[in-house]
């Protein structure tokens, strides 16, 4: 019982699947202006790291852009 009230509120679009963005909505709400202002900040220094648009960056690109110093 408890799992078909759950699913009946997570699968809101009648697909037989919940993905990870409605089950983290569901469980922790909508994120606040401030955690998406975090979250662009660190999307957008991702991408200047990610040079070949691969989704995962080696330690010799981030070597390139960071300085520990």
């Amino acid at each position: 019982q408890d799992f078909e009230s759950l699913w009946v509120i997570l699968a809101d679009d009648r697909s037989d699947k919940v993905d990870c963005g409605e089950f983290t909505r569901a469980i922790f709400g909508e994120m606040n202006e401030y955690r998406k202002a975090f979250v662009r900040k660190v999307s957008f220094a991702y991408m200047k790291v990610d040079f070949n648009k691969t989704g995962s960056v080696p330690m010799v690109d981030i070597r390139k852009c960071y300085c520990a110093k």
